[in-house]
């Protein structure tokens, strides 16, 4: 029974691993599946491969050291190949993650209300200066020690494309102004207008430094580590799976009826017409269709019920 469930533990990994290669080839090649880059790869080879077995033997006229000199040629060439692929794929996928888990910490905010964007920057900013921050008022969210200098935290939730500017942070320079603090931070979700770059001399934080600081936490569940997202892949290709069921409605039963009658009817009416071929054609594809449904269910209903009992 164990060695059952290594073998079942051995095929989902197996899986896990086509479904990421899949995955990443696609973003890699722009869209071409795995097998479709496989194709390319074997081609090119056998051109090479061919090229040099009919210029070399043209130059030698020798089958032996043809076939020698291209064997060696051809090695050389496959080993250079793998070799730079396996190192570009590296830094490719590496790339990859990296958008992906930018882009779930862009949802992730973005989800968040003002009060529980607010709440993240203070656990940021205290898990990154290794200080704690207090709430303040309402043109001044927090205060906090830095360094043995007095900050204000002014955070500012805009939405995605939004930027920062001088007329965002007015009431907040106002106020800073007002007690007497010098130094400040602003942290916004997205980025600041060029004249908030210029007219400012407090620390702004935009998301890009957000990222940053979530790296350099590094505490395991800030930003979204390798595990994690070939968890999202993996669980994203699932999801399109059973949405592609569910479109495809395969799953239910009157589709089944509706095309094997369909297919009976023109049949019958196939012999009252001028092109009787032509619907005795369709009547024969609608019933099959009717009955690849049947079966598809029929597979799935057995499957499924193995695994409720499994």
């Amino acid at each position: 029974m164990e060695e059952r469930w290594i073998f079942k533990d051995y095929l989902k990994d197996i899986k896990r691993r086509m479904i990421l290669n899949s995955y990443y080839t696609r973003k890699i090649k722009d869209g071409k599946t795995s097998h479709a880059s496989l194709v390319d790869w074997i081609f090119i080879t056998l051109f090479l491969m061919v090229f040099f077995l009919i210029t070399i033997f043209n130059s030698t006229k020798n089958v032996f050291v043809s076939i020698f000199v291209t064997t060696i040629l051809i090695s050389f060439y496959l080993a250079i190949t793998m070799i730079w692929q396996k190192r570009t794929r590296a830094k490719k996928i590496v790339s990859i993650n990296d958008e992906l888990a930018t882009e779930r910490v862009v949802r992730q905010i973005d989800r968040y209300s003002n009060r529980d964007f607010r709440t993240y920057i203070k656990k940021l900013l205290e898990a990154y200066y290794s200080t704690t921050f207090n709430e303040y008022d309402n043109n001044i969210d927090f205060i906090g020690e830095i360094n043995g200098e007095i900050y204000g935290v002014k955070c500012i939730k805009n939405p995605l494309e939004t930027r920062v500017i001088l007329k965002s942070i007015e009431y907040f320079t106002m106020e800073m102004e007002n007690k007497n603090l010098k130094e400040g931070i602003i942290v916004t979700n997205t980025s600041f207008a060029g004249e908030v770059k210029e007219e400012t001399d407090y620390l702004l934080i935009d998301f890009d430094h957000i990222k940053d600081m979530l790296l350099k936490v590094n505490d395991g569940e800030s930003f979204p580590d390798k595990e994690e997202i070939e968890e999202l892949i993996v669980d994203k290709y699932e999801a399109g799976r059973k949405d592609l069921r569910k479109n495809l409605s395969f799953n239910r039963k009157d589709k089944i009826y509706k095309f094997i009658l369909l297919g009976i009817v023109f049949y019958l009416v196939s012999s009252f017409v001028s092109y009787p071929v032509y619907y005795k054609v369709i009547a024969i594809i609608s019933i099959v269709y009717g009955m690849i449904i049947g079966v598809y269910n029929l597979i799935s209903y057995l499957r499924d019920k193995k695994e409720v009992r499994a």
